[in-house]
C-alpha cells in the first residue's frame, strides 16, 4: 500500500489506514469510548445483579448484552468506540453502534500467560486480525508490563510488533495500549508510585508499535474502600511525565482511565490535554450506572448509562476539540492526497511541547 504519511521514526501510514481515520475524525479530534474490559464488565454486571436482587452470577452473555445496549445508547456521541469480540461479532452490532462512530475491535484475550508466578504476563490473541478485519474499522491491543521483568518485556514487544505488521497489511489502524503490571503481593498504592518512571520506560520501548499509543499517567490520589484518600503524585509530576512521553513517542497519544473515577480522569486530562490527541476512556464514564436507583432492568440500565456517561464524554470531547492536537500532529510528512482528505483548518493544532513537523 502506498504511503500517505510518515512518522519521525520512518514508519509509514497507508492510504487505507489514513482514510479510516479521516472518515471518522476529519477535523482531527479522535475521542474514543472504551468498552472492551471483559473482567470489569463481569464485576460491574454482578454489582447490578446484586442491586436488583437477582441471585445468579454474571456471564459472558450478560457482557455481550449490556455492551450492545450501551453501543446503541451512544447515539454517535464519540468519534470511535472500542468493544471486545463478544460484542462486535454479535449479529447486527454495527447497526446498533451506527455509522458515525468508528468501531475498534479488541484483539487480545483477557487471559494472559503468566511467567515467574505472575511477575510477568504475556499477551495473546483472542481473535486473529485476519478473521475479524471485515467486522471492525480498527484494532486494539493491550500488554501489561513490569519494566524490571526482562523476559516478558521482550516477548510482549515481539508479539506487539507482529500484530502491528498484520494491522498494517490489512490497512487497519492499530491502537496500542500498555498498562503497568501489579506485582504479586504489591499494594495498589505501591504500584501507583512506580508509575512515573514505569510509564516513561514503557513509552520508550512500546510506543512505536501502533498508529496510536494509549497510555496511563501517574494518579493524583487513591481512595480505599473506607473512603480514605492517599495522595500519590502531584499535578506537576503528572505533567512532567506526560511531557517526557510526548517527547519520546512518535505517535499520537490517547489517555486511558486505568480504573480511576471520572473526577480524577477529568483532572488528568486537563493537565495533559495539549499533549494527548484525545481520550480513550471507559469505566470512568459509566461505572456508577450499574447501581443507580433507576437501573432496574436492561432498558433502564442503558438509560442510566446514557444519563451519566454521555455528558461526561461531551465534556472531555469539548476540551479535546479546543486544546488537544489533531491525530495527525505526529506526522513529519503527508501526501497531497492525505491533506485533501482532512480539514486541517478545522481544529487548532494544540499548544504544549510541539515540534516543527515541516508542513
Amino acid at each position: 500500500m502506498a504511503a500517505w504519511a510518515e512518522y519521525a521514526d520512518g514508519a509509514t501510514v497507508s492510504e487505507g489506514v489514513f482514510r479510516v481515520l479521516s472518515r471518522y475524525a476529519p477535523q482531527g479530534t479522535l475521542d474514543v469510548f472504551a468498552s472492551d474490559q471483559h473482567d470489569s464488565y463481569l464485576k460491574l454486571f454482578q454489582s447490578y445483579l446484586d442491586h436488583v436482587g437477582q441471585k445468579r452470577d454474571a456471564t459472558d452473555d450478560d457482557v455481550r448484552d449490556v455492551c450492545r445496549r450501551f453501543a446503541q445508547a451512544l447515539q454517535g456521541t464519540p468519534s470511535a468506540a472500542l468493544f471486545n469480540h463478544l460484542a462486535y461479532l454479535s449479529p447486527g452490532f454495527r447497526q446498533l453502534l451506527g455509522e458515525k462512530t468508528m468501531l475498534i475491535g479488541r484483539l487480545e484475550d483477557t487471559r494472559t500467560e503468566e511467567l515467574d508466578g505472575g511477575r510477568g504476563q504475556l499477551a495473546r490473541l483472542s481473535v486473529e486480525p485476519e478473521e475479524v478485519a471485515d467486522k471492525v474499522d480498527a484494532f486494539k491491543t493491550l500488554v501489561k508490563l513490569d519494566p524490571d521483568h526482562e523476559e516478558s518485556w521482550k516477548r510482549n514487544r515481539d508479539w506487539l510488533q507482529s500484530v502491528f505488521e498484520k494491522a498494517c497489511a490489512l490497512g487497519k489502524p492499530l491502537f496500542n495500549e500498555t498498562l503497568i503490571l501489579q506485582r504479586p503481593g504489591e499494594s495498589k498504592p505501591d504500584m501507583a508510585r512506580r508509575l512515573p518512571e514505569g510509564v516513561v520506560r514503557m513509552a520508550e520501548d512500546f510506543g512505536p508499535y501502533g498508529h496510536f499509543y494509549k497510555t496511563q499517567v501517574p494518579v493524583l490520589w487513591m481512595e480505599d474502600e473506607d473512603g480514605a484518600v492517599e495522595r500519590i503524585s502531584s499535578p506537576d509530576e503528572v505533567r512532567s511525565v506526560a511531557v517526557a512521553m510526548y517527547s519520546t513517542v512518535d505517535r499520537p497519544m490517547l489517555l486511558l482511565s486505568a480504573a480511576v473515577d471520572f473526577e480524577q480522569y477529568a483532572a488528568q486530562y486537563a493537565l495533559v490535554s495539549d499533549l494527548f490527541a484525545g481520550p480513550m476512556c471507559g469505566r470512568a464514564y459509566f461505572k456508577e450506572a450499574f447501581t443507580m436507583p433507576q437501573a432496574r432492568d436492561l432498558d433502564t440500565l442503558a438509560g442510566s448509562f446514557a444519563r451519566i456517561a454521555l455528558p461526561r464524554m461531551r465534556q472531555i470531547k469539548s476540551l479535546a476539540e479546543k486544546v488537544s492536537p489533531p491525530w495527525w500532529h505526529k506526522f513529519t510528512s503527508m501526501a497531497d492526497e492525505a491533506r485533501a482528505a482532512i480539514d486541517t483548518a478545522g481544529k487548532p493544532r494544540g499548544g504544549g511541547v510541539q515540534a516543527d513537523f515541516g508542513y
